[in-house]
């Protein structure tokens, strides 16, 4: 079984339901490296730590939307 060290070296990524580079991007959410997402959704920024994929969240999406894991 995976502990949580392999998270951590795995890394996390941002995914975001918008389609272009826009100035702010939709929906996006913070998800460790390798798990498997919704086909809506495409890779932004990533691999990293969480903490540098929640700094990116929160200068590059919109407001109205939140990370979560």
């Amino acid at each position: 079984m995976a502990d949580k060290s392999d998270d951590r070296e795995r890394g996390y990524i941002v995914i975001s339901t918008t389609l272009e580079y826009a100035k702010k991007f939709e929906g996006c959410k913070v998800i460790p490296y390798g798990d498997v997402y919704p086909a809506i959704y495409r890779q932004v920024f990533g691999p990293a730590s969480r903490r540098d994929c929640e700094k990116w969240v929160a200068a590059n999406c919109a407001k109205s939307t939140k990370a979560t894991s």
